[in-house]
């Protein structure tokens, strides 16, 4: 048993090393910005083929039903990223702006679509049912919102990507050491036996310390990411310079919270589906780690809170300050 864990942990850190090698120079290095999108166009491709081929597991789902999953989850991801300014240099706003449908190509015209799309089937596609469309909107909504939201961030700038994934990896990895360390109470038994609630408030305690500090003092580090410009972490999205104090503690105090308790309802969520069909990982994409949601799947999850706290800033976050 202790051979074969040592096994799956060497290659859990092989699989960590390559990763890192591969992604950090994609994410940081602002030319290589397209080749990243494309990177997680292909994640959300492979994440979608994920969920419909867990399907299988209780009813075959038919090849070009999985392939017209993956096109509408594209539409939707694509729609969303269209919907923000910030992303016009995007490729898939490129190619929106060459076909002249920019303008109409919303985040609601597409859910219309996907709407009238599969219902359609239930007509056209023989073996097709009416819990089949439930399935397959859970892949489309989830990982197009997802990845759409995981892209914008980066195109609103790299420090939103790197404190996301501050805030979420250091509470996996810390949740799991505080667990193992004074665990005694489940979470969720029968979802996921092995997590605690000291592990989930151990990790959140650390991830609070190491988003806090990212955060509250990104002013003092950001001539490293601007070209010797210095800039408070939420310049050019909101006035949050203006923020008493206070205020800015407040408000980092309860979005690295936020991040880090939704960071593991997506870990939750990912288990949840997987026990529902009886699997033990999404795939074997990354050996040691399983597939692209067993993964990313906390990641991807708080990236649609965290686009949405960047959303609503004009009519929340004002009476912070």
């Amino acid at each position: 048993m202790s051979k074969g864990i040592d096994l799956r942990m060497k290659k859990r850190i092989i699989t960590a090393v390559v990763m890192g090698i591969v992604l950090i120079p994609l994410l940081l290095i602002e030319v290589l910005l397209p080749v990243f999108e494309l990177l997680v166009i292909a994640l959300g491709t492979i994440a979608t083929f994920e969920l419909v081929n867990m399907y299988d597991k209780q009813k075959k789902i038919a090849m070009p039903m999985k392939i017209l999953t993956v096109v509408l989850t594209m539409v939707l991801y694509a729609s969303i990223v269209n919907s923000f300014s910030i992303c016009d240099k995007s490729l898939i706003c490129k190619f929106l702006d060459i076909i002249n449908v920019s303008a109409i190509f919303t985040p609601v015209i597409a859910l219309f679509a996907i709407f009238i799309i599969l219902m359609s089937c239930l007509v056209f596609v023989p073996d097709f049912e009416v819990q089949d469309i439930g399935k397959l909107y859970l892949a489309i909504i989830y990982v197009g919102v997802c990845v759409g939201a995981f892209l914008t961030l980066r195109y609103y700038g790299v420090r939103f990507v790197i404190y996301l994934l501050l805030v979420s990896m250091s509470t996996d990895i810390f949740a799991l050491v505080f667990g193992l360390s004074f665990g005694k109470h489940k979470m969720a038994p029968n979802i996921s036996p092995k997590k605690t609630w000291e592990g989930a408030i151990g990790g959140t305690a650390t991830a609070l310390v190491i988003g806090f500090c990212f955060l509250f003092f990104y002013k003092n580090m950001s001539p490293t990411f601007h070209d010797g410009q210095s800039l408070e972490f939420f310049d050019t999205v909101f006035n949050y310079k203006d923020f008493s104090t206070p205020g800015k503690v407040f408000f980092v105090i309860i979005l690295t919270i936020a991040l880090s308790a939704c960071s593991q309802i997506g870990d939750l969520v990912a288990s949840k589906l997987k026990r529902c069909y009886g699997i033990k990982d999404y795939s074997n994409l990354f050996p040691g780690h399983g597939g692209v949601l067993d993964r990313f799947d906390s990641t991807f999850f708080a990236s649609a809170i965290f686009l949405l706290f960047m959303i609503a800033e004009s009519n929340i976050f004002p009476w912070i300050g």
